[in-house]
């Protein structure tokens, strides 16, 4: 279902070292469909699973008791709430890692299917096998990856890591 070609002993170390500059600098993205009280649960469980490597105990870590029953609009949240919070925060942490990998390693990265699907979106499809290769437009993506306000604003030109892409990076 899942498929992280890098997902070595490296990456996962940085991913934990991302994950902890984002708690120290005030930079973490806290899920809204997350009730308050268990978000320093969710994080410890983030750095849980980074550590080992393993999206599908992310997954069935988050019970339903870490989610609000429904959002700002009073719409239902979805049942799949927490196969969707795991991919998405694990994805985007992953691709970090693998940026911070290929500026120090001199590599470039390529955006591959990390999480398959029924339906891909055309956008989607079309940015499959898009490679970066400058240093300098990887340090570019890494910043906007690192602040999820630039992001996940409608400005952003890093659309491969939205929420359900489904997408990711992988070295090259």
């Amino acid at each position: 279902m899942y498929y992280f070609p890098n997902l070595d002993n490296k990456t996962r170390l940085i991913m934990v070292s991302e994950l902890e500059r984002d708690i120290k600098n005030g930079l973490f993205y806290e899920p809204s469909s997350i009730k308050p009280e268990y978000l320093a649960s969710y994080k410890l469980l983030l750095r849980k699973y980074f550590e080992i490597g393993q999206i599908e105990g992310l997954e069935k870590a988050l019970t339903p008791s870490f989610f609000k029953t429904k959002d700002k609009s009073s719409r239902k949240i979805p049942s799949n709430i927490a196969q969707t919070i795991a991919f998405s925060d694990f994805n985007r942490y992953y691709a970090r890692a693998i940026l911070v990998r290929a500026i120090e390693e001199n590599k470039s990265v390529c955006i591959y299917r990390a999480k398959q699907t029924i339906n891909e979106r055309a956008e989607s499809k079309a940015l499959i096998n898009k490679c970066y290769h400058e240093k300098q437009t990887l340090e570019e993506i890494l910043r906007i990856v690192r602040d999820y306000r630039i992001l996940f604003s409608s400005q952003s030109k890093i659309t491969f890591l939205q929420p359900n892409s489904g997408l990711s990076l992988k070295l090259f």
